[in-house]
């Protein structure tokens, strides 16, 4: 039997504010969290985790949906605190968490650096540095489409926004842990961000196949809980992609 919980946890960037939404699953064993937050926030996860009753050292595996400086950032403190941690990706984004290639996110961001000029550029290029200084982490191991994680909650490759990025379903509940695959604006389902979505085409074929786990409730990392219509509101983002 398992039960989970939603973090909520705030990252003050400076120029605004973002919230994020870990989830933390626990089991017989204990403590599995999907996503570890931006760096410098182990503090933060340390202190939601008590809320829910929980601490670091009950964490027995960390899974990461993909490489974004906002999912791993916290990743390799955590290990530190609880090296008993085991980390799990999809086989495809191992070697960006390990830091054996590197980021696909730093890559496009200098890349699109070169098309920008004043102070865009130069928030550009501090950005870029910032992702620079992200620290890696070895992966203990990769999973696949359709692993089961622990009883009840399984793996569901959902690339696009990222190459390997995975999401979790807790079967029971008919609810998908999203990770970065969609989104929640306004209250209402949409798409990975266009602007961070590295493979728009295949970002949809993820939401078809996401439609298709005829789910009651989605957790976005950025929004929350979406806990509406679900297939509707997948449907209708398929519609408004197709008629674009």
């Amino acid at each position: 039997m398992i039960a989970y919980t939603v973090l909520t946890i705030t990252k003050d960037l400076g120029f605004t504010k973002s919230i994020i939404h870990p989830a933390a699953i626990r089991d017989e064993s204990g403590i599995i969290l999907f996503d570890a937050g931006y760096p410098d926030q182990a503090d933060d996860i340390e202190q939601a985790l008590a809320e829910m009753g929980g601490t670091v050292a009950d964490i027995t595996a960390i899974v990461l949906s993909h490489h974004d400086h906002d999912h791993i950032g916290s990743l390799a403190e955590l290990k530190r605190r609880n090296p008993k941690i085991r980390v799990l990706s999809s086989e495809k984004e191992a070697d960006y968490i390990s830091g054996k290639k590197q980021s696909l996110r730093l890559l496009q961001a200098l890349e699109y650096n070169k098309s920008l000029s004043g102070e865009e550029k130069e928030f550009g290029e501090r950005f870029a540095r910032y992702l620079e200084t992200v620290e890696h982490c070895p992966v203990d191991d990769v999973v696949q489409d359709m692993d089961y994680i622990c009883g009840g909650v399984k793996v569901i490759e959902t690339p696009g926004h990222t190459p390997g990025h995975i999401s979790l379903l807790l079967e029971d509940e008919k609810l998908l842990l999203a990770g970065d695959a969609l989104a929640i604006e306004d209250g209402r389902l949409a798409k990975a961000n266009p602007k961070f979505t590295l493979d728009k085409k295949e970002a949809l074929r993820s939401v078809k196949k996401i439609k298709n786990l005829h789910l009651e409730r989605i957790s976005c990392y950025h929004g929350n809980m979406y806990t509406g219509p679900v297939e509707k509101e997948l449907a209708r983002i398929l519609v408004e992609e197709r008629d674009l």
